[in-house]
Formats: structure tokens, C-alpha cells, sequence
């Protein structure tokens, strides 16, 4: 459904050029929800905006729904809705409906199917009731969820997310996730291409995600692959009592111990997540602790092979 090919975007700045998006190659298959993970200024939103023909790319080419970006640009167009996290090109004294009416007719629906398709992306996130109130009066996450009717309005096959769920709350977030990951993606069958810099966004959501940095693409897989290319490691969450400065510095200052990381704090103990090298190297967690007489109030394993730890691993610049 999407196909990218050395894909590539290259800015002037100050006599200077800067690329933003590097030689970028992947496939997104119909009806997938594929993830762009990465830091600001990876590059995610320089190819979703190439993708939505908003930029021209510097080299390399890109199709969606079987249609060149560049030279198919409005093929292109009728094919993908857009949102983005800053939407301010709402009218603010129209209602929800006359809105969505301004948009239907720019994507040249027939006039006759306009009303039905309002109701029902209206509905589907929760704005039946918004229908006639003048966009001014709604929240932020109303804002949004309405920026995201807009983008379906016209039924498109593929969605472009650039961060839709950043002015939400949690609950609005997880509701609209759901939405996008079982009627959107598993009812409707649309592509959705979804870009986030926050793990929590991505992990068990996304069917395959592509992490960039820098403009490069480093990997991409289901975050089961990725896992397995990632050096093994035994991870514990230990609840600890007793002067825990001391003991983060005995841990830190361990060879076996690769990485000490706050969960939490309480009154009097305090959880961390404790990477080892190998499982045999617990005793060096022990021997931390006794060292400064603490003591374990709790400990167990936590393996993590979930995104948080694949990107903490291919996210660091690549060796030039």
C-alpha cells in the first residue's frame, strides 16, 4: 500500500544543507497499522508530510495506493486522510457538521452522500453530540477527535497519524487507539501509518514499526523480531529499605550490572529495574545490598524485550 525507495529530504538552511530524511527504504503492507517511532527530529513527519504530497522529496521515490507522490500528486490525495498533533484550520464559528460539510465538498463527495458520512464520523468518535455546537466551544481532545473525523471524511484507504493523540488525555488516548487499532484497522481494514515519539504510544499496538534516528532508518520489524536481535539480558525489579544512594553506587560500580534505572520511591523503600549481563550475575545485586546494610523487601524477573528496551538499544546514532 505504501512504498518507499531511497527515499531522501534535503534542506538549505543559512548556507547550509541539512537532510532530514536519509535514503529511507520500506514497504507498508494494505491494512496494517505500522508505527514511526524516533526522537524529534528523526525525521517521521518529514515522510509523512512527503507522503501526503506536502513535500517534495529531494531523491528517491514514494508511492501510496499505487500512485507516485510526485507525479500523481492528486490521486495521491484522494487516497489518505491526514492528522496532525497542531490542527488549526478549523472555523471556529461553524458548527462540527458545517465543518465536515467545507471538507466533504473540497474531497468532491457527492453531495447526496454528505449528511450520512457526517453522522457517522461523528459517531465513531463520540461527537454525536457536538453535531451542531460551533467548533469554538470544543476542548482540546474534542478538537482532535474532530481534526481525525475530518480525515475520514471521504473514506480514505490509507491514514497519515502524525502524533493524533498528543493534546489528549489518557482516557481519550486509549479510546481513540482502540478505535484506530479495532474498527479502523481490524473492521475497516484501512493502513494506518502512526507516528510517535512516546513508547507507551507504541508498545502493543503497532503490528510492525520502523525506528529512526537522525534520518536513517535503523530497524524495522514486530517488536518480537526486534527483540531477537537484541543481546540477552535478565532484567529484576527490586523493592529495596536502607540508604539506597549507596547502593545505586555499589550496583553502578559492578561490571556485572548493566544498567540501574528508578521505577519508584516511597516513604521508606524504593524500586529499581536492574539490568544484568546474565542471570548467573544476581549476586551482585545481593552483595549491593549488603554491602550497606539494606535489605529486599520484594524482587522478581522482568525481562524486557517490549519496545521500550529495543529502542533504548537501535535508537543511538549510527557509527559514521
Amino acid at each position: 500500500m505504501i512504498a518507499l525507495k531511497n527515499l531522501g529530504k534535503t534542506y538549505g538552511s543559512a548556507g547550509r544543507q541539512v537532510e532530514a530524511v536519509r535514503d529511507v527504504s520500506l514497504e507498508v503492507q494494505a491494512g496494517e497499522l505500522f508505527g514511526l517511532f524516533g526522537p524529534n527530529g528523526a525525521g517521521k513527519s518529514t515522510i509523512v508530510r512527503m507522503l501526503a504530497t506536502l513535500l517534495a522529496p529531494s531523491r528517491g521515490t514514494a508511492v501510496v495506493n499505487g500512485y507516485d507522490v510526485v507525479r500523481q500528486e492528486m490521486q495521491v490525495r484522494a487516497s489518505i486522510g491526514l492528522v496532525t498533533a497542531d490542527e488549526r484550520s478549523f472555523y471556529g464559528r461553524l458548527t462540527a457538521s458545517q465543518n465536515l460539510q467545507f471538507y466533504a465538498a473540497m474531497q468532491n463527495m457527492p453531495r447526496s452522500a454528505i449528511p450520512h458520512r457526517i453522522q457517522t464520523v461523528l459517531d465513531l468518535f463520540g461527537l454525536a453530540h457536538k453535531t451542531h455546537a460551533p467548533v469554538q466551544s470544543f476542548s482540546t481532545g474534542q478538537m482532535q477527535r474532530l481534526n481525525m473525523a475530518r480525515a475520514l471524511i471521504h473514506d480514505p484507504a490509507v491514514l497519515l497519524l502524525d502524533e493524533p493523540t498528543k493534546s489528549m488525555d489518557v482516557q481519550t488516548s486509549d479510546f481513540v487507539k482502540e478505535l484506530i487499532k479495532t474498527e479502523l484497522v481490524g473492521r475497516q481494514k484501512k493502513t494506518v501509518v502512526f507516528i510517535s515519539h512516546e513508547l507507551y504510544e507504541m508498545d502493543n499496538f503497532c503490528d510492525r514499526v520502523v525506528i529512526l534516528t537522525d534520518g536513517q532508518l535503523r530497524v524495522v520489524g514486530t517488536p518480537a523480531e526486534l527483540g531477537t536481535l537484541l543481546p540477552r539480558r535478565a532484567v529484576y525489579r527490586v523493592v529495596v529499605a536502607g540508604d539506597v544512594a549507596a547502593m545505586v553506587a555499589q550496583w553502578q560500580a559492578s561490571p556485572s550490572i548493566e544498567a540501574v534505572e528508578k521505577v519508584s520511591a516511597g516513604v521508606a523503600t524504593t524500586a529499581f529495574d536492574l539490568t544484568l549481563t546474565d542471570e548467573a550475575d544476581w549476586l551482585a545485586v545481593v552483595q549491593g545490598v549488603a554491602a550497606v546494610n539494606g535489605r529486599f523487601e520484594t524482587y522478581r524477573r522482568v525481562d524486557d524485550e517490549s519496545l521500550r528496551r529495543i529502542v533504548a538499544h537501535f535508537s543511538q546514532p549510527p557509527a559514521n
